[in-house]
């Protein structure tokens, strides 16, 4: 009787375990990504002009992203966009060949995980 009960419920308790980890594994990546815009557009507060700001933006939030979960530079895009009155950080990653993001059973929501983080530049 036992050996019954457990081929009923096994598959689903395997099923709870595979989705539980797969989310939890999507959540920190996204996490990570969404962190590295943070630091970017804190590390541009420190640039006089917008090429220098946008540099900073992008050595810094993609120090934070190095070796973080599997993540590969080449799959990181990074976009400025800075008006002079506020900066805009946009991080896209493509996580199509991370293992984490490609666990069996339950996949992922996107492959793609794209975050942003915006700074005031000039005053309050």
């Amino acid at each position: 009787m036992a050996v019954v009960e457990l081929a009923l419920t096994l598959p689903v308790l395997l099923m709870f375990l595979f989705g539980i980890l797969s989310g939890g594994c999507w959540l920190a990546i996204a996490h990570v990504v969404q962190e590295s815009a943070n630091e970017g557009a804190r590390a541009a507060l420190a640039g006089l002009n917008a090429p220098e700001r946008a540099a900073l933006a992008s050595d810094a939030a993609r120090t934070a992203l190095a070796g973080t979960y599997g993540i590969s530079q080449t799959d990181v895009g990074m976009q400025v966009d800075d008006d002079g009155q506020r900066l805009t950080l946009n991080v896209t990653y493509d996580g199509s060949t991370n293992p984490l993001m490609k666990l069996p059973i339950l996949p992922a929501s996107s492959t793609t995980i794209r975050r942003q983080a915006s700074v005031v530049l000039n005053g309050l």
